[in-house]
C-alpha cells in the first residue's frame, strides 16, 4: 500500500486543531464561570448575609438598651441613692443605633433588596419616634422610683417596642433568610458547574487524547517514523491540562460543599442564636419596666425565645471534636446570663425593685447587662471563627483555579503550534 497523500494528513491535523480549540476555548469558559460563581457565594456570605444577621442582632439590642434606661431611678429606701446604671445602657443604644444605619447603608446597595431595606427605614423611623418620646417623657420625672417609669412613657415603650417585634425584626430576618437562601442557591451552583465542567474537559481531554495517540501511530506506520516528537509533546500537554483542569474543577467542587458544612451552616445557626438572644435579651428588659398585664406577655415570650437558644446552641451535630470547648464556652457564659435572669425575676417577685434594677442594668459579674454583653461576645466570636472557616475554604476553592484560565490556554496553545511542527516536515516530503 502507497503512502497516503497530504489532502489526508491535512485532514487529520485539521481535527486535531479543532479538538484542541475547542478543548481550549471550554477549559477556559469553564474556570472563567466557575471562578465567577465562586467569587459570588463569598460576596453573598460575607457581603450579603453577614450584614444582614448583624443588622437582626443590633436592632434586638437597641430594643434592649432602650428598655433598659428606663429601669434606673431613685432607692425606694433612700431617695438621695440613685439605682441602675443608666448611662452604659444610653451609650450602647447610642453605639448600636449608628451601628444600624451603617448596616442598612450596606444593603442598600443591593437594588434587589430596595423595597425591604426602604419598609426597614421607614419602620426604624416609626420606632425612633415612639422610643425617643418615652425617653423624653421620662427624662421629665427624674426624681422617679426605679423600675417605676412614668405610665405614658410605658404605654410609648410598648408601642415602640411593637414597631421592633411586629415590624423590623421580622423584616430583617426575612432579609437575613433571602442572603442564606441565596447563598445555598449559589453553593449548589458552584457544585453544579464545577463538576460539570470537569466532566466536560475531561471527556473532550479523552477523546483528543485518543485522536493524537492514534494519529501518532498512524504517522509512525505511514511515514515509517519512530516518533513524531512535538505531536508527542503536543500530547503530553493536552494530558497535563485534561488531568490538571479535571482535578482542578473536582477540588473546587468539594471545597465548597466543605465550606458549607463546616464554615456557612454552623455560622447560619450561631447567626441565629445571636439574634435570638438579643430579643430574648430585649423581652426580659421589657418585662422589668412594664406593668403586669404587658408584663405576663413579655414572660411568656421570654420563655420561648429561651428554648429556642437552647436549641441553637446545642453543638450536636455541628461541632466538631476540636470546637466542642468553645460551644461548651459559649453555654457556660449563657448559663450565667440565665441565672442572672432568675435572681432578677425573684428580686422583683419578693419587692425589692431596687436590687432587680441593679441586676438588670449594672456592669458587673452576676448582673445581666454584663453577663449578657459576655455571652454575646463569646458567641459572637464562635460565629466569627465559622464564618472565617466558611472564608478560608471559599477561597481554597478559588484557589484550586490559580492559573486558569492563563494555564490551559497557553499549554493547549503550544499543543496547537507542535501540531503543526510535527505536520510541517511530512507536508515537505510531498514537495
Amino acid at each position: 500500500m502507497g503512502r497516503p497523500g497530504p489532502r489526508r494528513l491535512g485532514i487529520r491535523a485539521a481535527v486535531a486543531l479543532v479538538l484542541l480549540g475547542t478543548l481550549c476555548a471550554l477549559a477556559v469558559t469553564g474556570s472563567v464561570a466557575v471562578r465567577r460563581d465562586t467569587d459570588a457565594l463569598r460576596t453573598s456570605v460575607t457581603q450579603r448575609a453577614a450584614v444582614a444577621a448583624q443588622l437582626r442582632f443590633a436592632l434586638a439590642d437597641l430594643d434592649a438598651q432602650r428598655a433598659d434606661t428606663l429601669a434606673p431611678g431613685q432607692s425606694a429606701a433612700n431617695a438621695n441613692v440613685q439605682v441602675g446604671n443608666e448611662l452604659v445602657a444610653l451609650i450602647t443604644a447610642q453605639q448600636r443605633r449608628g451601628q444600624v444605619s451603617d448596616l442598612l447603608r450596606q444593603l442598600g446597595a443591593d437594588a434587589d433588596q430596595g423595597s425591604q431595606v426602604r419598609a426597614l427605614l421607614d419602620a426604624l423611623g416609626r420606632y425612633d419616634d415612639l422610643s425617643g418620646r418615652a425617653a423624653y417623657v421620662d427624662e421629665q420625672e427624674p426624681n422617679r422610683a426605679a423600675g417605676h417609669p412614668p405610665a405614658i412613657a410605658v404605654s410609648m415603650n410598648v408601642q415602640a417596642g411593637e414597631v421592633m417585634r411586629d415590624e423590623l425584626l421580622p423584616a430583617a430576618s426575612a432579609l437575613s433568610a433571602a442572603y442564606q437562601k441565596q447563598a445555598a442557591d449559589r453553593q449548589a451552583q458552584v457544585h453544579d458547574t464545577a463538576v460539570r465542567w470537569a466532566l466536560t474537559v475531561g471527556l473532550l481531554g479523552l477523546v483528543t487524547l485518543l485522536l493524537l495517540v492514534w494519529w501518532q501511530r498512524e504517522l509512525t506506520r505511514d511515514y515509517r517514523r519512530l516518533l513524531s516528537l512535538p505531536l508527542l509533546a503536543g500530547t503530553a500537554a493536552v494530558l497535563a491540562v485534561t488531568l490538571a483542569g479535571s482535578i482542578a474543577l473536582t477540588s473546587c467542587a468539594s471545597e465548597v460543599n466543605t465550606a458549607v458544612s463546616q464554615g456557612l451552616r454552623p455560622w447560619t445557626r450561631l447567626a441565629e442564636a445571636r439574634a435570638v438572644a438579643a430579643q430574648a435579651a430585649a423581652t426580659e428588659s421589657r418585662w422589668f419596666v412594664h406593668d403586669s398585664a404587658f408584663g405576663a406577655a413579655d414572660a411568656v415570650r421570654f420563655t420561648a425565645l429561651t428554648e429556642r437558644l437552647d436549641t441553637l446552641l446545642a453543638p450536636d451535630g455541628y461541632a466538631t471534636a476540636a470546637e466542642r470547648p468553645a460551644y461548651q464556652d459559649v453555654l457556660a457564659r449563657y448559663g450565667h446570663f440565665r441565672a442572672d435572669d432568675r435572681r432578677l425575676r425573684a428580686l422583683k417577685a419578693a419587692g425589692n425593685t431596687d436590687g432587680a434594677a441593679t441586676v438588670l442594668t449594672e456592669v458587673g459579674r452576676g448582673d445581666v447587662a454584663f453577663d449578657f454583653w459576655d455571652f454575646a461576645t463569646t458567641l459572637d466570636t464562635l460565629a466569627g471563627r465559622q464564618l472565617a472557616e466558611f472564608s478560608a475554604h471559599a477561597a481554597d476553592a478559588r484557589g484550586s483555579l490559580d492559573g486558569w484560565p492563563a494555564v490551559p490556554a497557553g499549554a493547549l496553545g503550544l499543543a496547537g503550534v507542535l501540531v503543526l511542527l510535527a505536520v510541517r516536515p511530512r507536508f515537505a516530503e510531498y514537495r
